[in-house]
């Protein structure tokens, strides 16, 4: 496949002037309104996995993934197919987002599961203080407790939601049916608020049991206080992989997949369990001649796909679409691991690296924002931008004082030849893990980055990945770029945090 080709044909379909709908009528220019906000973090899908962002530009022949409600929230709202994760794994990346404090200031980062972290503010406080229900769903995996055996020390409840239905140990992620009890050291139950609410999720496929969940809080709300805006944190285990399951699930498959189609009409508040012996083994039909694991994880995304579509239209119905401002972003770039092959479907879409990667494919994720009383559709935000910043973007908008993506803009940094930084990444790998200590910064066009930072293997390399996105020429030692590469360089070594 031509990577480049691909990402060019991309370049050439999206490429549209951003556009901001105005407010026709003085008085609700007055009256600024606040919309509702659903927030939808996936797990460890690739910029590569949706259909707008590479699965559509795939060359004839080739397996593709199909996602057309993702591609039509993207059509209708905004792409920005430079944005990047705060890091290329889940709990610091995740920490990012929800304390808005870039990777290196944030007080949980590298690869330190189940860890709690200790900012007071956060999205849930910020969205709360501004007049918002507040509400998290799925996985939180950043309490303390589980793999840390640390106190639980930032529980949803106490970091801004007013309510929480899901997990707290990451490790719980590991399986898409949940049961209560221990299965390899990991909870695998689910929590409301504080109270084991196992019972309600037994039997059922956690992208379903979490969707139907959160069209629930949707629907309440509505009919309880509907002048109050409602933020919804709804971070689903999709499409990480799988295998730990409870005592009633024999997993002999990793990858775990639904026991039966999604419902035509949708998901809806309490579901009925799965037969124990369909649970794990439905194929969406579209995928049926692949190879099983390729097979597997292509039904998962779709599944996904399907419970945006539902997401969309139970909105609809409730008159609130046009006022509901929907993000979708992944939390980091594509695993490689529990049966997941990236090179499949080229999850990574044009570029290199994978999950714990600061290379572009580790860290470039999908990113759509589809908000249809501001947001024009078609619009593509190219400017770089970053997860950390999405309190920034949710702020403005809360408060009124929306600007197009511009919020989303990292510019911690300003050079005299006219660049921004506009991203920063910092991580540290697991002991044996390939790339070690690394970080990555970029400024406009450019890429600089260094790995295996404690193995001598320090060298900073430069990249232009506007016009080399894979990352195979490093311009490091071109004279030409010495200026460049020094300033980059200097942004490196006063980041570099103990």
């Amino acid at each position: 496949m031509n990577m480049q080709r691909g990402f060019a044909s991309f370049n050439g379909i999206v490429m549209v002037a951003w556009t901001c709908l105005a407010l026709t009528c003085a008085a609700q220019a007055a009256r600024p309104s606040k919309p509702n906000v659903i927030f939808i973090l996936a797990d460890d899908l690739g910029y590569g996995d949706t259909g707008v962002t590479w699965q559509s530009a795939r060359a004839e022949g080739l397996p593709r993934i199909s996602t057309p409600n993702l591609d039509r929230l993207a059509r209708e709202g905004a792409v920005m197919p430079n944005h990047y994760c705060a890091a290329p794994v889940c709990a610091p990346s995740r920490a990012s987002i929800l304390t808005g404090r870039v990777q290196g200031e944030c007080s949980l980062r590298d690869n330190c599961f189940d860890r709690a972290f200790s900012e007071a503010n956060t999205l849930g406080t910020v969205m709360r203080n501004a007049g918002y229900a507040t509400w998290a769903v799925g996985k939180w995996g950043i309490a303390g407790g589980g793999e840390s055996k640390q106190p639980v020390m930032s529980h949803p409840l106490d970091k801004g939601f007013d309510y929480f239905y899901g997990f707290l140990d990451h490790m719980a992620g590991h399986t898409y049916y949940h049961y209560d009890g221990h299965v390899r050291n990991a909870f695998m139950g689910i929590t409301e608020n504080r109270t084991n609410a196992t019972e309600s999720a037994k039997g059922i496929y956690s992208t379903d049991l979490f969707t139907a969940k959160a069209k629930q809080l949707v629907s309440e709300h509505l009919a309880r206080e509907k002048e109050k805006p409602f933020f919804l944190y709804l971070a689903v285990n999709t499409v990480h992989g799988s295998g730990i399951c409870g005592d009633d699930l024999k997993c002999r498959k990793t990858l775990h997949v639904p026991g039966r189609p999604y419902p035509r009409e949708g998901v809806s508040w309490p579901l009925k369990p799965e037969p124990k012996a369909k649970r794990n083994t439905w194929i969406d039909p579209a995928y049926a001649n692949l190879p099983q694991m390729a097979a597997r994880y292509a039904t998962a995304v779709t599944r996904l796909d399907d419970a945006i579509g539902d997401i969309m239209r139970h909105l609809v119905r409730l008159g609130i679409d046009r006022d509901t401002m929907i993000i979708f972003t992944s939390d980091n770039g594509p695993a490689d691991e529990y049966g997941a092959d990236p090179r499949t479907f080229a999850s990574a879409g044009p570029f290199d690296g994978f999950k714990r990667d600061v290379y572009e494919g580790g860290m470039r994720v999908p990113a759509f924002v589809r908000w249809p009383a501001k947001i024009a559709p078609g619009t593509v935000e190219r400017a770089p931008s970053q997860s950390h910043a999405w309190m920034n973007f949710l702020v403005a908008a809360a408060e009124g004082r929306y600007e197009p993506m511009k919020s989303l803009v990292y510019t911690q940094y300003e050079f005299p030849w006219g660049g921004r930084a506009e991203a920063f990444k910092e991580f540290r790998a697991r002991k044996g893990e390939v790339r070690g200590l690394q970080q990555m910064v970029r400024v406009g066009d450019w890429v600089a980055l260094r790995v295996r930072m404690r193995e001598g293997g320090a060298k900073v390399r430069l990249y232009n990945v506007a016009k080399d996105p894979f990352q195979t020429n490093d311009l490091a030692d071109d004279p030409e770029q010495r200026s460049r590469l020094a300033e980059m360089s200097a942004i490196l070594d006063a980041r570099l945090r103990p």
